[in-house]
C-alpha cells in the first residue's frame, strides 16, 4: 500500500504539468533517425527579425539549464515558460500554457516558419531557431536543448507591439 504522501505528491505533480500544459515525456525521439522540419519561407520583415533575434538569443542563453514543471527561469523551465521569457525580450506576452498558444495566437502556415516563431505539438512548444532547429525545455531529462525539430502539429508567430525598437549593434 502506497503511504497517502506519496500520493498526493504524485497528484500534485500530475496537475502542475496539466496546468503548465507542457508535458514531461519526449515529444519525439532526438538524434540522428529524426527527419528535421524545414520550412522554405525567408523573412523579409526587419522588425520581426529584430524580434526574432531578442527571442532566440535569451532562449539559447538558457540551453543546458535544468527542466521543471511551472518554471519561467532563472533558474528552470518548462516549454511553455521559455517560451513566454524568450519573447518577453521583444516585449511580448504568451500565453502560460503550451495548450493556450493554439487558442490565443494565430496560426500560420508551416511552410512560413521562421526563426523565433511558436512550433506546438499538443501539450508541448519550442522555439523554432532555423535551418530545421529549434530551442526547447524538453524535459527532465534534457533540459533546455538544441535539437533538430521535428514536424510540429501547427505553427504561431506573436504579434509585435508597435513599440518594438530594432536592436543595435556597435560598429567595430
Amino acid at each position: 500500500m502506497r503511504s497517502p504522501l506519496i500520493i498526493a505528491t504524485a497528484l500534485a505533480a500530475a496537475l502542475a504539468g496539466a496546468l503548465t500544459g507542457c508535458i514531461e515525456a519526449p515529444v519525439a525521439p532526438v538524434g540522428p533517425s529524426v527527419s528535421p522540419f524545414r520550412p522554405a519561407a525567408a523573412s523579409v520583415d526587419a522588425k520581426a527579425d529584430d524580434a526574432a533575434q531578442r527571442v532566440l538569443a535569451y532562449a539559447a542563453a538558457q540551453v543546458g539549464r535544468p527542466y521543471c514543471w511551472g518554471g519561467t527561469g532563472p533558474r528552470c523551465f518548462d516549454c511553455s515558460g521559455l517560451a513566454l521569457m524568450a519573447w518577453r525580450q521583444a516585449g511580448v506576452a504568451l500565453p502560460r500554457s503550451a495548450d493556450d498558444v493554439p487558442k490565443k495566437l494565430s496560426s500560420i502556415p508551416l511552410t512560413e516558419v521562421r526563426p523565433g516563431d511558436i512550433l506546438w505539438w499538443p501539450g508541448h512548444v519550442g522555439l523554432y531557431a532555423g535551418n530545421g532547429w529549434s530551442v526547447e525545455a524538453l524535459d527532465s531529462r534534457s533540459g533546455v536543448v538544441f535539437r533538430r525539430a521535428p514536424k510540429p502539429h501547427g505553427a504561431f508567430r506573436p504579434r509585435l507591439p508597435a513599440s518594438v525598437e530594432p536592436l543595435r549593434f556597435a560598429a567595430r
